[in-house]
C-alpha cells in the first residue's frame, strides 16, 4: 500500500508538471529547484579489528561511518561513492491554498541509485496553518528537511553521533501553526504515519543480508521559537518498529523472543546567529527496546566564524548507549568525534569544503575503531 500510494503521488505530480508546461498561465506557478554534493574520503589512523560491523569493513585497516541512514562509511582509500548525491524539487502551486511538492534525490551508493524523498500535498487555510499529506523527512532534527543539502550548512556533513537512525522518511499527515509572539516567531508542528524501508541501508553497516525495517505508528510533535539571533527548537516522537530477513522472511527477534518494539526520541536545539558567528547545538535522548534498558544520549556543539568568503567550524560531538542486554550479542557503542571545517563560497549557490574528523571508540568492544577522515566537497544549489 505504502508503495502504491507513493507511485499515484508521483504519477499525479507528473500530469501536474505536464500541465504547467502546456499551459503558459499554469507554467508560472511551477517551480524547479535542485541540489548537489560531490563528496570524496578517506579513514586513516592505526589500524584496528572489529567484528561488530558487515566482513567487507572487517578486511579494512580503519573505517569511518559518515552517514548511519544511508549506510555509508569510509575506509582506508579514497573514495566518491559515498555521499555524492543530487536532487530535484518540483513544486506545483494548483491554487492559493493548495500546491503540491515532489523531490527525486540520486546517490552513487548501491540500491540508492534514485528514491523519492518527498511527495505531498499542501494545504493552507490560511497564512498561519498548514496541512501536508504524503511522503515527508521525519522531523527528528534541526536539519532533517534539508539534511541532503549540503550547501545549507558549514560542514561537509552534521554530525553523524546525533544524525543517525535506520529510517529517515515518513507517510502521512502533518499539521502546523506559525505565529507571531511580539517579537518571537513560534512555528508548531503535529505528526503522524507510518514507514517501511526496504533494504535498509543503516543495516548494511553490521550485515550483509538485506533487512526491512518498519516504522508504524508514528506519532510526533515539535516546537520552533525564534527571535533575532537565537533559534529553539524541541521535539518528540514516538513509534514501533520491527525487522523483517528478506530472504526468509523472518521477523527478527529484538528482545526475549518479541519480535516488535517501542522507540521514543527526544530533540533539543540551541542554535544562534551574530554578525560573523554561528553557534549550533543539538541534544538527544532515544529509547528503543524500553524493556532491555536501552538507551541512547547524544549531542553536538560547533562554533563558526566568517572570514568573507571564508568561514572556519569546529565542534565536539558524542553518541553514548546504555544498555542491559548480554554483551556476548550486543555491545553498547560509544563514540566521541572532534571537528575542524573550513568552507569557501566559490560562487552564488557553490562552496567548497574541507573537514577533518578525529573519531575516538570508546565502546567496550571496538566498533569502527579509533579513526581520522579527511573529507572534501563541493556542494551546489541551483
Amino acid at each position: 500500500m505504502r508503495v502504491r500510494r507513493a507511485r499515484v503521488l508521483q504519477e499525479w505530480m507528473g500530469m501536474g508538471l505536464a500541465l504547467a508546461l502546456a499551459t503558459p498561465a499554469l507554467a508560472q506557478e511551477f517551480k524547479l529547484t535542485g541540489f548537489a554534493s560531490l563528496v570524496a574520503g578517506r579513514s586513516s589512523g592505526g589500524c584496528v579489528a572489529t567484528e561488530a560491523m558487515a566482513p567487507r569493513y572487517q578486511e579494512a585497516c580503519t573505517r569511518s561511518i559518515a552517514d548511519w541512514g544511508h549506510g555509508a562509511v569510509y575506509r582506508d582509500d579514497w573514495e566518491l561513492d559515498q555521499e555524492t548525491r543530487a536532487g530535484l524539487q518540483g513544486e506545483w502551486r494548483l491554487s492559493k491554498q493548495l500546491s503540491a511538492v515532489a523531490q527525486v534525490s540520486a546517490r552513487t551508493l548501491k540500491n540508492q541509485h534514485a528514491n523519492l524523498e518527498w511527495a505531498y500535498l499542501s494545504y493552507s487555510p490560511t497564512p498561519e496553518w498548514k496541512l501536508q499529506l504524503g511522503r515527508k523527512r521525519i522531523p527528528l532534527y534541526y536539519y532533517s528537511d534539508f539534511q541532503d543539502v549540503g550547501f545549507a550548512y558549514n560542514t561537509v556533513r552534521p554530525s553523524p553521533d546525533v544524525y543517525g537512525w535506520d529510517v529517515v522518511n515518513y507517510n502521512g499527515a502533518s499539521l502546523s501553526n506559525t505565529r507571531s509572539l511580539g517579537d518571537w516567531t513560534l512555528r508548531a508542528e503535529i505528526y503522524t504515519g507510518s514507514e517501511t524501508s526496504r533494504k535498509n541501508p543503516y543495516y548494511t553497516i553490521f550485515i550483509d543480508e538485506e533487512q526491512d525495517v518498519r516504522w508504524g505508528g508514528i506519532r510526533g510533535l515539535s516546537a520552533e521559537l525564534s527571535r533575532d539571533w537565537f533559534t529553539g527548537r524541541i521535539s518528540y516522537t514516538r513509534s514501533n518498529f520491527g525487522v523483517r530477513d528478506r530472504a526468509s522472511g523472518e521477523q527478527a527477534e529484538l528482545y526475549n523472543g518479541s519480535t516488535r518494539a517501542s522507540q521514543s526520541f527526544l530533540g533539543l536545539v540551541l542554535n544562534g546567529d551574530w554578525d560573523e558567528w554561528q553557534w549550533r547545538s543539538e541534544f538527544g535522548k532515544a529509547s528503543r527496546m524500553e524493556a532491555a534498558g536501552y538507551d541512547a544520549r547524544f549531542w553536538l556543539a560547533t562554533l563558526g566564524r566568517q572570514f568573507g568568503h571564508f568561514t572556519l567550524t569546529a565542534g565536539v560531538s558524542r553518541y553514548a548507549e546504555r544498555s542491559d542486554f548480554d554483551l556476548d550479542s550486543y555491545v553498547p557503542v560509544t563514540l566521541n568525534t572532534r571537528t575542524l571545517a573550513l568552507r569557501y563560497d566559490l560562487h552564488k549557490g557553490g562552496a567548497l569544503k574541507l573537514q577533518w574528523d578525529r573519531v575516538r571508540d570508546r565502546s567496550p568492544s571496538a566498533l569502527t575503531g579509533d579513526n581520522r577522515l579527511i573529507s572534501l566537497a563541493y556542494d551546489l544549489v541551483f
